[in-house]
């Protein structure tokens, strides 16, 4: 199918689909979404490569995808995503089959609908690192294919001043295979990151981080989604968040394991450092287990600045601004010590350097 083709196709289902779901508890719905009229423009992305790999953009990385674009995640999933699909401005296709490394930022000012399909062949590895630094509403969207015994590391900084960004990413993995996510999201109104994991293939795992600091009234809604159905899959995910002023956490975690997926192990913890009295935090971590054979549980806390350790650095000479300080740099570390390429974990370091800064 030809681009055009493709956005004419979702502009006619946009009106008849719903906007993406969202965590509701009696009396709320704790995700509403603005009404966008999306504006055209031309968007450039800065992409740097290592390592022998196949980068295309715009009608030849939608040829060279083939069935692969828009099958993982369909275009008729929701409203977003149709209307993603209908204002397609950049369009990327990663092909790689020994060892690699993308990076690829945007910056542009007009609204971006970002969409990369990436195709890791057979005992391939693929590092993939993306940085949104655009101004304009954000659409992003990630089908991620890993082939047997092939490993894809998938890091990315949403940094981008947007009214609202909306991030759907999603791998399926086949035997022995790996893939690995990192999101972190710091800047914008409204964030919404959906990440799926479809672990078909014996063998296969993967290990999902994410931190986010949302301030001020900024909204950020993040749900991960691991689905075991080969045998003896592994899954990890972790996540951090800290929170302030009267900004909003909510956060949905799903571990599927299916009825033939023996011998799976699957964990979810997910950690909230509250620094406003005015914060809002919501989590449903969720265990779907069909295979009773299986080792899975999944965990969910929220908690405020520790008096304990403040009293102590307060003690030390620190002022209280300082020992704040500290005591958030310090709660993000356990994520940051898992970030294995070093120019994304000092990406995300200066996000939440920023994001003090401006507290004085």
């Amino acid at each position: 199918m030809k681009l055009e083709e493709i956005k004419k196709e979702a502009e006619k289902k946009i009106e008849e689909l719903e906007n993406p779901e969202s965590i509701r508890t009696p009396g709320r719905t704790w995700t509403r979404y603005p009404e966008i009229t999306p504006e055209k423009g031309e968007v450039q992305p800065e992409i740097e490569t290592e390592g022998e790999v196949e980068v295309l953009q715009g009608e030849e990385a939608v040829e060279a995808s083939e069935e692969k674009i828009f099958n993982a995640v369909k275009a008729e999933e929701d409203k977003l995503t149709a209307t993603h699909a209908a204002n397609l401005n950049s369009v990327i296709y990663i092909k790689v089959e020994e060892k690699a490394s993308v990076k690829i930022t945007y910056r542009d000012q007009a609204d971006t609908f970002a969409h990369v399909v990436v195709d890791a062949r057979e005992n391939s590895e693929l590092t993939l690192t993306e940085e949104f630094r655009n101004e304009g509403l954000l659409t992003s969207i990630n089908e991620i294919y890993v082939g047997e015994n092939a490993t894809v590391n998938y890091g990315a900084v949403e940094a981008s001043e947007s009214d609202l960004t909306y991030s759907r990413r999603k791998a399926v993995v086949e035997d022995y295979g790996t893939v690995n996510w990192l999101n972190s999201q710091f800047t914008g109104e409204l964030k919404r990151t959906k990440i799926e994991t479809v672990l078909n293939g014996d063998n296969s795992e993967t290990e999902k981080l994410a931190v986010w600091y949302p301030t001020g009234e900024q909204h950020n809604d993040i749900s991960l989604h691991a689905y075991h159905y080969g045998e003896n899959t592994r899954c990890q995910m972790d996540s951090r968040a800290v929170v302030d002023d009267k900004a909003r956490s909510v956060y949905e975690g799903l571990q599927h394991v299916g009825d033939r997926a023996d011998d799976t192990q699957s964990f979810q913890d997910e950690s909230v450092l509250m620094l406003s009295d005015k914060a809002e935090v919501d989590a449903s971590p969720k265990l779907m287990i069909e295979d009773p054979n299986v080792e899975a549980s999944h965990a969910a806390s929220a908690g405020n600045l520790p008096e304990k350790e403040l009293h102590y650095l307060n003690s030390r000479g620190l002022s209280e601004d300082q020992a704040r300080r500290l005591i958030v740099k310090g709660y993000f570390e356990p994520v940051m010590e898992d970030i294995t390429v070093p120019k994304l974990k000092e990406s995300i370091r200066a996000e939440v350097q920023k994001k003090l800064d401006k507290k004085e």
